[in-house]
């Protein structure tokens, strides 16, 4: 898949090992991909179908989003920035630094 300068590779699992999360019944990670328009966008998304599993909205902090699913179960965010939002008004916390291993 080509997305503006950027080329994303997307596959299927390729052994019995690795299972779709359709497959799983459940997610197993999310990719956010910002995009110009997102209210046009989640038109022609619906328009064509999509799967969609969280509907067009803004978020507490700042965001334009919504989410769908594709073929193999996988969460897709699409996301247009709408306003600043200081991290303090929606509760973001500096998490504590993980710990090195090994």
């Amino acid at each position: 898949m080509y997305l503006g300068d950027v080329y994303i590779m997307l596959t299927s699992p390729r052994d019995a090992t690795r299972q779709s999360p359709a497959e799983l019944g459940y997610g197993t990670q999310m990719l956010t991909i910002i995009v110009p328009d997102v209210d046009a966008h989640y038109q022609k998304a619906k328009r064509e179908g999509a799967k969609i599993w969280e509907d067009l909205h803004e978020t507490s902090y700042g965001e334009r989003q919504y989410g769908v699913d594709d073929l193999d179960g996988h969460h897709w965010l699409f996301s247009q920035h709408a306003h600043d939002v200081s991290p303090d008004a929606w509760g973001a916390t500096i998490a504590s630094p993980r710990p090195r291993l090994g």
